[in-house]
């Protein structure tokens, strides 16, 4: 009997799912608190968009790092500890992040925080398809989804309420203390994987690797995330700095954009079971990128339509792209498909995306890359016809 057929009912555990989707909420809320507290971060600091941008970048290499390291640290200890150290590793990155005062160090700190936030990936996912059974496994990783969106929308009122009471470090200090806490307490009684993780063949990522389908996937996905979080990483100084939005106001108009992307996946994943997943990731695409190009282009009372518009429909993608990448690669393939995938656009979309738009934004030209990657999406319609089918 596998293990997926010996996880309880969806019911029974959900104190447990919902304890792993807590430590990646806050994981992932320590990732994307920069963004609404980076005009801040820059003034004090004094550097420039680029150099801005750059804190992302370091946060994606080592984001892509630990993912890549995921599999020979959680054989090691096995998945759930790896979930609770991973709490920890992040916690103490997060308490030295608040005590930093130059770039450097920033950079350093921010660094191996992503790296420690991309080991938990692997095996909280594992923990929780571990604990329930297969039949629940769609809602399981609902609630796990629920993280990521959800922090969306807290990053901005954290910053502000930090800002309020203090100076952006204590946001940082806060949250640093928050995961010490959860990965203590999920190393203390927390409930998972306790089996040791796989480290896969060379031969196996070669032969994934030479796929031209797995290229294509890899460029979409990188598309994808840079559509979805490097807008969301740079809007607060495009907003501030090239608009004159106070920070609040910035902030504020930021946490609403992304209270739609709690909800909208599951509206997602019913469109592409009804449309087919080509057609709604055609559908995807064509939205999106029309949304981006008009937050590029869009002035006055246009401009935070398109803010609120642009992000929730940033989240269309993933239900058809999964449907899909699905559909390309065997059971056996699958889950190494998406090991490899994950570190590419990560690289690509959380960390050169918003490097690369700090870099326009110093030369005025902010809403240029806002508008150069609603182009490239649409650019990727002509994609379809090397699309997979179901």
């Amino acid at each position: 009997m596998t293990r997926s057929e010996t996880g309880a009912a969806f019911g029974q555990v959900l104190g447990w799912a919902l304890f792993i989707a807590g430590i990646f909420f806050l994981n992932f809320l320590s990732r994307v608190t920069f963004g609404p507290l980076m005009p801040v971060i820059r003034e004090e600091l004094g550097i420039s968009h680029a150099q801005a941008g750059s804190i992302f970048l370091m946060v994606a290499v080592g984001n892509a790092l630990g993912l890549l390291l995921s599999g020979f640290v959680s054989r090691r200890l096995g998945h759930r500890r790896t979930v609770g150290v991973s709490g920890l590793i992040v916690g103490l990155m997060c308490l030295s992040i608040g005590f930093c005062d130059g770039l450097a160090t920033l950079r350093a700190f921010t660094g191996l925080l992503g790296l420690a936030a991309g080991i938990y990936l692997p095996s909280g996912l594992t923990s929780i398809t571990t604990l329930i059974r297969r039949a629940d496994w769609g809602k399981a990783l609902a609630v796990h989804e629920l993280a990521p969106n959800t922090a969306f929308v807290v990053a901005p009122l954290l910053a502000e309420a930090a800002l309020l009471q203090g100076d952006w470090r204590d946001a940082f200090r806060l949250l640093g203390a928050l995961q010490l806490l959860a990965g203590c307490a999920f190393l203390w009684r927390g409930r998972g994987a306790d089996f040791p993780g796989i480290v896969p063949s060379p031969g196996a990522m070669l032969a994934v690797l030479r796929r031209p389908v797995f290229w294509l996937f890899a460029l979409l996905f990188s598309l994808a995330v840079g559509a979805s979080v490097g807008p969301y990483s740079m809007l607060p100084l495009y907003l501030v700095d090239d608009h004159g939005y106070a920070r609040p106001d910035a902030n504020g108009l930021l946490a609403a954009a992304r209270v739609a992307g709690i909800f909208l996946p599951f509206f997602a994943g019913w469109l592409a079971d009804r449309m087919g997943g080509r057609a709604a990731l055609v559908l995807y695409l064509a939205l999106t990128g029309s949304a981006t190009v008009g937050l590029g282009l869009a002035s006055g009372p246009w401009l935070p339509t398109m803010v609120l518009l642009q992000p929730a429909l940033s989240v269309l993608f993933y239900p058809p792209a999964f449907s899909l990448l699905s559909a390309a690669f065997d059971d056996s393939e699958r889950s190494l498909a998406v090991s490899l995938l994950t570190p590419i656009s990560a690289t690509v979309g959380l960390g050169l995306t918003p490097t690369l738009l700090g870099w326009l934004g110093d030369h005025g030209l902010f809403g240029l890359g806002f508008t150069g990657q609603g182009v490239l999406l649409l650019a990727a319609l002509l994609l379809f016809p090397t699309m997979p089918r179901r």
